[in-house]
């Protein structure tokens, strides 16, 4: 189940998580970049935050992110300074009791 996010300027994440802590099942997450930093929106970048490293990653349209969910990957998105960020979240499981079925048609 992939969900698309927009960010503005009155909506900014900017706190420290993990994504299992927030959604249990996640163990690869992946993030669709629609648009592009500096060119459409101000602000909105990723950031890992370990002591180890401090990674930035720029949104640029077409780019896909893709990292474990666990502790090993603490990250934060900064707030939208201008415009509007768009980006599509995919998580990915390998607990077959969470995958998803095959679309009946």
């Amino acid at each position: 189940k992939a969900v698309v996010s927009t960010q503005s300027g009155h909506y900014g994440r900017g706190h420290r998580h993990v994504d299992t802590e927030q959604y249990e099942k996640f163990h690869y997450t992946a993030l669709l970049y629609l648009n592009t930093h500096s060119k459409e929106f101000e602000g909105g970048r990723f950031m890992f935050d370990t002591p180890q490293h401090n990674h930035t990653i720029h949104p640029k349209a077409g780019r896909v992110l893709v990292f474990t969910s666990g502790p090993e990957n603490p990250h934060h998105v900064e707030k939208v300074r201008s415009g509007v960020r768009y980006a599509i979240t995919i998580p990915f499981t390998c607990d077959p009791a969470f995958a998803p079925g095959d679309p009946d048609f």
